[in-house]
């Protein structure tokens, strides 16, 4: 009789296992719960019969037979990817990223026509989620996430550094030398809900005695400052498509600069999808041309 061969799925969980350093950031490449990468880790070593792993004191290491095995397997799996990449990446020229519905609003969405032009044979599809759970699941090809989202697992890097400063519409831009913030509504977004205390705290200034009135969206909060409605805090990347149109200008304050920024996110497997490695260049460039509020 013809024996079955395992689950590709679970030949992934073996071989990433014994990648390491430990069976939890395995499971993170995997987009898997620590408990559903256990199972596909049980279920192949029930398949070969022998036992795989070890417990010790820094988590699991491979048994002689987990060795064997490691060496007979990783090679011809590595070629069946490669050749699957290959093949996927001749019909597939479709890419997902997932960021924030601000930053997409305030950065990404001006540049598409420069993404388009540089690269018209690839369909870019936005998906609004600030954390990393699209790309863990495969949802996404790629992700811009804030530092405070864990990217454990994934493969990332620095995007934008995030900055702060407040700004208004021109003509109160142009009286506020005069009047000082204490005059103005104060305008700011939900999340984080205490802007205007940070940035006091961090440039030493006074608290305004204005009411802070928030927003859900940062677009709302820059369009509401736009109509001469009160000072906001403009945050760099966000701001710049106000700024560049005249429609809110700096108003000689102090810049706080954020202790993180934004980072540029994959899952390794899907990086090296052509397409993905792409966009994922083209991002870089994009935010290294970003102007900083100085």
């Amino acid at each position: 009789m013809r024996r079955s061969l395992p689950r590709l799925e679970q030949i992934e969980a073996f071989i990433e296992g014994a990648r390491g350093p430990t069976f939890r950031a395995a499971a993170d490449r995997c987009a898997l719960s620590a408990a559903a990468f256990s199972r596909r880790i049980q279920a192949f070593s029930d398949h070969v019969g022998a036992r795989l792993f070890e417990r010790t004191a820094g988590g699991a290491r491979l048994t002689d037979a987990g060795k064997d095995c490691l060496a007979e397997l990783e090679p011809a799996y590595l070629e069946l990817r490669r050749i699957a990449e290959k093949v996927g990446d001749r019909g597939r020229r479709d890419v997902t990223l997932s960021l924030s519905h601000s930053l997409a609003v305030g950065w990404l969405i001006p540049r598409l026509e420069k993404f388009r032009a540089r690269h018209p044979d690839i369909a870019l599809t936005l998906k609004t989620d600030r954390g990393a759970r699209g790309v863990r699941s495969g949802e996404a090809d790629l992700g811009i996430c804030f530092t405070d989202i864990d990217l454990t697992g994934l493969d990332h890097v620095d995007l934008l550094n995030v900055a702060a400063t407040p700004v208004a519409a021109p003509q109160i831009a142009r009286a506020f030398a005069e009047d000082g913030l204490d005059r103005y509504p104060l305008l700011s977004v939900t999340q984080p809900t205490d802007l205007w205390d940070w940035w006091t705290r961090s440039t030493g200034r006074p608290m305004p005695s204005g009411q802070v009135t928030r927003f859900e969206f940062i677009h709302a909060l820059y369009e509401t400052a736009s109509q001469g409605l009160g000072v906001a805090i403009g945050s760099s990347p966000t701001v710049w498509p106000f700024l560049e149109a005249g429609r809110l200008e700096r108003i000689g304050l102090p810049v706080a600069r954020f202790p993180g920024g934004y980072q540029l996110a994959a899952a390794p497997d899907r990086k090296r999808r052509g397409p993905v490695g792409a966009v994922w260049h083209w991002l870089e460039e994009q935010a290294a041309a970003t102007p900083q509020l100085a």
